[in-house]
């Protein structure tokens, strides 16, 4: 492969990267502009206002290495102009571990369920040594060229292995009803200890104005609100030029809004963005 086609390959992949693959790929029905150098420096201001925006992890979380692109996109589709927005990820740790606890917990009971009774677990073994021997005694009679013997021990020998393993199966299928209970059970109880944040300079609530709303309560935010896709919306303030700077927040109920609340903290607020 030659240089050049190296660098065009890198160039795409860079462009997807960073510009999104909408407008290399002709997505803008009306095609594309070059954006100005004022949009760029407000772009490229307002990704260091979200990067700053980023709560620190609190105690029994994690920060996930933020990916952190300020370039600013040379263009966009005719009609739009750049959206400054970036993503952080936040485990809980608590949760995660909790969660490992639970899972071991489980599956010792399922282990215990599993096992044979000390009577089954004799009488599957016995037949299990008995097929043993009588193969062992099959390969003998093989050997001393007598097939017709070496055929019916082996055929016994088969019938033993076999009705060892149906006492195991008739076993686990008397408890695989109490087994997938406690899958479920499992499942009920498992928290997912991962937060995902989607920060962006924009109008959401325009965006999002026929979108039926559940309203919640955040202290230290003006604005919060869960869509239908249990996406929790959080208004944070406003940019330096006066756009809407908005929080997206995806996770289980309570881990979601233990990350809102960081935002809505004083300590947190490390941007310039006016309430």
């Amino acid at each position: 492969m030659t240089k050049l086609a190296l660098r065009i390959i890198w160039t795409i992949v860079y462009s997807t990267l960073v510009f999104g693959a909408g407008i290399l790929f002709a997505d803008c029905p009306e095609g594309a502009r070059a954006t100005t150098e004022s949009e760029q420096q407000r772009y490229s201001a307002n990704m260091q206002l979200l990067k700053a925006a980023i709560p620190n992890a609190p105690e029994g979380w994690e920060l996930q290495p933020v990916k952190f692109l300020p370039a600013a996109p040379t263009s966009v589709c005719k009609g739009s102009e750049p959206v400054a927005a970036l993503d952080a990820t936040y485990i809980s740790i608590t949760d995660r571990k909790q969660n490992d606890e639970r899972d071991r917990q489980y599956q010792a009971r399922i282990d215990a369920l599993r096992k044979l009774s000390p009577e089954e677990q004799k009488e599957a073994d016995t037949l299990y040594h008995q097929g043993s021997d009588l193969g062992y005694k099959s390969i003998a009679e093989l050997k001393n060229q007598n097939q017709a013997e070496a055929d019916r021990l082996r055929a016994d020998a088969n019938k033993a292995y076999a009705a060892s393993k149906a006492i195991q199966q008739a076993h686990m299928e008397k408890v695989f009803p109490q087994i997938r209970a406690i899958d479920d059970e499992k499942r009920a109880a498992y928290v997912s200890p991962e937060v995902r944040v989607h920060l962006l300079v924009r109008d959401l609530a325009q965006d999002q104005r026929t979108v039926k709303k559940g309203p919640v309560q955040i202290e230290g935010l003006s604005r919060a609100y869960y869509t239908p896709e249990k996406t929790l919306s959080v208004l944070l303030g406003s940019s330096s030029d006066g756009k809407p700077v908005w929080a997206q927040i995806q996770g289980d109920r309570q881990q979601a809004e233990t990350v809102a609340r960081l935002f809505g903290q004083p300590a947190a607020k490390r941007s310039q963005a006016s309430r």
